[in-house]
Formats: structure tokens, C-alpha cells, sequence
């Protein structure tokens, strides 16, 4: 199976893609010069040869203008005519489902890093392709690594988890897909 991993400029893309590398054919993109391919995550052209024989994409975009970037990513999936499975990776909050108070590190305007985010989750569900949603609890270094998947519309505790937990969930998705069409919490079990 041929994956391929967006946005790998932090721990738990970094993570996912090491995690994979041993499972899958794997291609990894980054917006800056980490590893792997480098582009501009903003444009369709960038996608277009990304896209070739790929069976499975799984977008760790995060931060600001991540709707622009999945719509650039699915306009080259239009373009292409590519057949893919999406997994993408988002935050709690984003259906106003946390039960406490959720911070957003690096986010200086989360309300419309959260219209943000809707807008890219719409995209995912309209594009009429199979995706699953992860919509993840804060990473933190002294979370813990014991998830629990809620599904959409189910009040969520926003319990912080680690960057290593979030990517053993989003690896398993990948390689066995278990949860196609549905948007799942992704938060630490208390």
C-alpha cells in the first residue's frame, strides 16, 4: 500500500511516518526542509506527482490555514482523479464538543483556527471519498499514552495525550482501516 504522510515538520507526523516505514510504501511532504519532499502546502501543483499510485493520504497539517491547504490538496486530487482514502488529523473543540476549556499551543486566534478547521473537515467529508477524522486532544510530553475514541456528537474531556499515542492511533488507521467515514475524538483516558 502506498502512503502518503502530509505535513511532517512536527513530533507526530515525524512519529506516524516512522511508524509506517517498515509497513507501507511510504512518501512523506513537508512545508519546510525537514525530510522527504518540500513544497508549498498552499497549491494544487505541489500535490499533482505527490499523488501518483497513492493508496492512502493522511494529513498532519496543523497550526493556521489548514482548509487552504487540504483544498489545495483535494483540487489536485480532482485533478488527478486519484482514488484515495484520506486520515486527517484535526483538534477537539471543533464541533464544540470539549466539556472543559481546550488551548490550542501557537494558535493566537483559535476562533478562527477553529472556523479553520471546520472548513478542512468539511472539504474531507465533501470530496466523496473514504476518510476518518482524528480530532485530537492536546499533545503533551506528561500525558498519557491510554486513548479513548469518542465518537462525533458525544461530549468530550479533553484530556491531554502524547505525540507517541496520537501516532500509534493514526498508524493503525492507516495500515487497517477500522473507522472510514466517521470523525473520532481522540483524547487521553483518565
Amino acid at each position: 500500500m502506498a502512503t502518503l504522510v502530509l505535513g511532517i515538520d512536527d513530533q507526530v507526523g515525524q512519529l506516524v511516518a516512522k511508524r509506517l516505514v517498515d509497513q507501507v510504501s511510504l512518501t512523506v511532504f513537508s512545508s519546510k526542509t525537514v525530510t522527504g519532499q518540500v513544497g508549498d502546502p498552499h497549491k494544487a501543483a505541489t500535490y499533482v506527482d505527490l499523488l501518483e499510485d497513492v493508496d492512502v493520504v493522511y494529513s498532519n497539517f496543523m497550526g493556521m490555514d489548514v482548509d487552504w491547504k487540504l483544498e489545495a490538496l483535494f483540487e489536485a486530487i480532482r485533478q488527478t482523479k486519484a482514488n484515495v482514502r484520506t486520515v486527517v488529523r484535526s483538534v477537539v473543540g471543533v464541533d464544540d464538543e470539549a466539556t472543559q476549556p481546550v488551548s490550542y499551543p501557537g494558535i493566537t486566534d483559535p476562533v478562527t483556527f477553529l472556523k479553520q478547521q471546520r472548513y478542512a473537515i468539511k472539504i474531507v467529508d465533501e470530496a466523496e471519498l473514504p476518510y476518518t477524522v482524528f480530532r485530537a486532544a492536546p499533545v503533551a510530553v506528561t500525558a498519557t499514552d491510554d486513548v479513548l475514541l469518542i465518537n462525533e456528537g458525544q461530549p468530550v474531556n479533553p484530556a491531554p495525550i502524547t505525540a507517541e499515542a496520537l501516532a500509534a492511533v493514526v498508524a493503525q488507521e492507516l495500515v487497517e482501516p477500522q473507522h472510514v467515514g466517521q470523525s473520532l475524538a481522540v483524547v487521553g483516558k483518565n
